[in-house]
């Protein structure tokens, strides 16, 4: 937003920079829970549902 105040910034690079980081938390949260699995010993397999824990 602060940049915007200066510059014209289009909405195709504000949508795909929102895409990249939508993915990139994906792909983050993908490594995070096969590294969890593998430090229990165990591997996931497709058939079993991801769990994610809130930390609370």
């Amino acid at each position: 937003l602060l940049v915007t105040i200066q510059y014209q910034i289009n909405e195709v690079i504000t949508g795909l920079v929102g895409v990249v980081l939508i993915a990139w938390s994906f792909w983050s949260s993908v490594r995070r829970n096969k590294a969890l699995a593998e430090a229990e010993g165990k591997a996931p397999t497709s058939d079993e549902k991801a769990e994610v824990s809130s930390g609370v």
